[in-house]
């Protein structure tokens, strides 16, 4: 027996709907895709900042910043799919997306000791449209309340907010955190050739945090003193090269729950989800960000742990169920 998953909406929130599952028919099933659980989006106008809460378990808290709303245009995606095909996902040809940050939250366990502030990724940071520093300030979070930045990967809509548009670093106190063979690719050290403008902006920002720079991480779990010594409290970083050589997916595990920030593993969520084959244009290593994708999603799916991604429609997270489909 399969569980069919179908869009029944049951609204939670204004805005907000969940699927629920019907019990499945007994079929004949050739490919398997994935859906996602949790709310749904639409290409209406959204407010102007968007922040919310989306995960929490023992100390540890997870909000969801949109940093800037947007769509993905069915263009920039290509694979084994027919146009026609792929055509099916978009709305006009487009599929809500947008660009979310994820700020986690520790809180101390001690009295008065203050909790741990930890970016994921810091959005674009584009003059007049970026909201990331609208969106602390909602979170009750300053600049300089920021302690670490991990970073999924190093593309600009990722790390352009760690820069003011002087080139100066927004998050004075905070450290960045990146898989080493991410910032040797962006730096030149890789025997693969970057963009030139993209590598140009890491560089700045790994200059701008050079002060405050821990070494960068090889996969697995991360043992910065400031994490490991959060009772209860871990993340580990788990290898999603393909998008980039370094993209990282991180899991956060507190109290026994799990939470894997996904990155750009997906980019339209419409799309990538029923065809995980289908890959965006910015995928450096297209073969190796398809089987990424599907080995993260399948991990997600097996062990029930909620996603969030960066270009999920806000508020960017769920669950994921695999979904079978007949072929013809």
């Amino acid at each position: 027996m399969f569980e069919l998953i179908t869009s029944h909406a049951k609204s939670v929130l204004p805005g907000l709907s969940v699927l629920h599952g019907l019990p499945g028919l007994v079929v004949a099933l050739l490919c398997a895709a994935f859906c996602l659980i949790g709310p749904s989006a639409s290409l209406a106008a959204e407010p102007a900042v968007q922040v919310g809460p989306i995960w929490s378990s023992g100390a540890v808290s997870v909000l969801t910043i949109q940093d800037v709303p947007g769509d993905m245009s069915v263009d920039i995606f290509s694979g084994p799919a027919s146009q026609e095909e792929r055509a099916k996902y978009f709305q006009a040809g487009k599929a809500p997306a947008g660009v979310n940050a994820f700020l986690i939250q520790v809180q101390g366990q001690a009295a008065g000791e203050k909790p741990l502030n930890m970016l994921v990724d810091a959005g674009f940071g584009m003059a007049g449209a970026s909201k990331l520093m609208q969106g602390l300030a909602a979170a009750g979070v300053a600049p300089e309340q920021v302690d670490f930045v991990l970073l999924t990967h190093m593309h600009g809509d990722h790390i352009g907010g760690l820069l003011s548009a002087e080139g100066q670093r927004v998050f004075p106190n905070a450290g960045i955190m990146v898989a080493r063979i991410e910032k040797d690719y962006w730096t030149g050290k890789s025997s693969q050739t970057p963009n030139p403008e993209n590598a140009a902006l890491a560089t700045k920002v790994l200059e701008a945090y050079s002060s405050g720079l821990p070494q960068p991480f090889e996969f697995g779990k991360l043992t910065l003193p400031a994490l490991t010594a959060k009772a209860g409290f871990a993340v580990e970083a788990l290898d999603a090269s393909g998008h980039t050589p370094g993209h990282t997916v991180f899991m956060l595990d507190a109290a026994g729950q799990k939470l894997m920030i996904i990155g750009d593993l997906v980019h339209a969520a419409a799309l990538q989800f029923a065809l995980p084959e289908e890959c965006a244009r910015y995928d450096v290593d297209v073969p190796q960000a398809v089987k990424a994708r599907k080995r993260i999603l399948a991990l997600a799916a097996e062990q029930e742990i909620e996603i969030a991604g960066m270009h999920i429609p806000f508020p960017g997270n769920g669950k994921v169920a695999v979904q079978f489909r007949l072929l013809h």
